[in-house]
């Protein structure tokens, strides 16, 4: 009598979709994401507009990384795209680039993303495939994708920040949002937001935390780089993309007022971005050149971050920074600005600092902690009662997948 052996379930077809995979937050939360998917119960396509970015090679061999929507010449100054992209053969592209660039010169962030994909929709091909749950990691055009160009049983999609203090556009958004059948954001300040914003599809939101793994993060930390190892200095880090958001220019009065009182410390930024040069002309005017060192793209930030005495975050808003989150699991003393969602991390005088959003409130915070090493030792001691690994949250996002309609 032959054995009946029970057939395993067919797995399901998932896409993620994301606009590349640079060094930002984002990007680091959807690799973390796709690392410890369930490739046992999933097939996953990763869909990208441009296949670019510091995380490439970290995205598993489990994935199937999808052509991109855009060819990489396309992501190009448009000086160098324009004529990049007739060499290649992409007239129509080329086009698209340009008006693009156009559109995108003024407006809110709501206002840009939304001229951009209205010349980018005509040019961005659909997928084909159906799927059973697809994702748009990121606000705007991975969204907009999702819903437009992609079929799929269940569409989620993410807002990594406050929609509020983004300045997306609600008029735009809401009929994207109506479409998906779930939005997912990443604290309960950034939900208050969307709830507030969106009343009627107050049933869609959901808190998913971005993914944290202690243990991955502490072996990472481990690999011997130099951190200007010459210098004994106080060392004051960064992880930020150059952007207005990040408020780098808030802080740098600040930096250059504290070398002015004598205080002997370096201010080390991770990161790149359009911001890079106002940044550095900046801090020529304020002739603190030798002060702050730009440290540029970085895959692994980590021993950076065990290894600096203050960690700062000037950010004109967030989502729930993750690099925020990573400073607390390497128990670092934190200054934050007073983003709206800063005390959904920190709370002030425990086990971090937030300061007003100025340069003066920096200033003084910074003043703070680099006087009295005391309180930054009981910052440290407070953040390490705590473990902030969550690989849990993921089950939240398979609930949504496995929601049957």
């Amino acid at each position: 009598m032959m054995s009946m052996i029970p057939e395993m379930p067919e797995k399901k077809k998932i896409l993620f979709v994301n606009y590349s995979l640079h060094s930002g937050g984002i990007e680091k939360s959807l690799v973390t994401l796709l690392n410890l998917f369930d490739y046992d119960r999933y097939d996953v396509d990763l869909q990208l507009f441009v296949n670019e970015g510091l995380f490439l090679n970290r995205v598993p061999k489990q994935v199937n990384l999808l052509p991109p929507i855009f060819p990489p010449e396309y992501k190009l100054n448009i000086r160098k795209a324009f004529p990049k992209l007739l060499q290649k053969g992409h007239p129509l592209l080329a086009v698209c680039r340009m008006l693009v660039t156009i559109v995108s010169l003024r407006g809110t962030m709501g206002e840009r993303l939304a001229n951009m994909w209205n010349i980018e929709r005509r040019f961005a091909r659909t997928n084909r495939k159906e799927y059973d749950a697809a994702v748009a990691f990121m606000e705007g055009q991975p969204i907009y994708y999702v819903v437009s160009k992609v079929k799929s049983r269940t569409k989620i999609g993410f807002i990594h920040g406050d929609y509020k203090a983004m300045g997306l556009s609600k008029i735009y958004d809401y009929d994207f949002i109506r479409r998906l059948d779930a939005l997912c954001t990443v604290s309960e300040s950034c939900k208050t937001a969307l709830d507030e914003t969106f009343p009627e599809f107050r049933n869609k939101f959901h808190v998913i935390y971005n993914i944290i793994s202690a243990k991955f993060m502490r072996s990472m930390a481990e690999e011997p780089v130099d951190f200007d190892s010459s210098y004994h200095g106080t060392r004051i880090l960064s992880i930020a993309r150059l952007s207005h958001q990040k408020g780098l220019d808030i802080a740098i009065p600040a930096i250059a007022a504290l070398k002015k009182k004598g205080f002997d410390f370096k201010w080390y930024i991770i990161g790149i971005g359009p911001e890079e040069a106002a940044l550095k002309e900046m801090i020529e005017r304020l002739e603190i050149q030798d002060t702050v060192v730009f440290l540029g793209e970085r895959p692994n930030p980590y021993p950076f971050l065990k290894s600096c005495d203050i960690y700062l975050q000037p950010s004109r808003f967030e989502g729930k920074s993750i690099a925020v989150d990573e400073a607390m699991v390497m128990c670092r003393p934190i200054l934050l600005t007073n983003f709206s969602t800063a005390a959904d991390q920190i709370d002030s005088g425990r086990n971090g600092l937030i300061v007003p959003m100025t340069s003066e409130g920096v200033e003084k915070g910074l003043e703070d902690l680099l006087l009295h090493e005391e309180r930054r030792a009981a910052f440290i001691a407070e953040l390490e009662k705590s473990d902030y690994t969550n690989e849990e949250e993921i089950n939240k996002l398979y609930a949504l997948m496995e929601d049957k309609k």
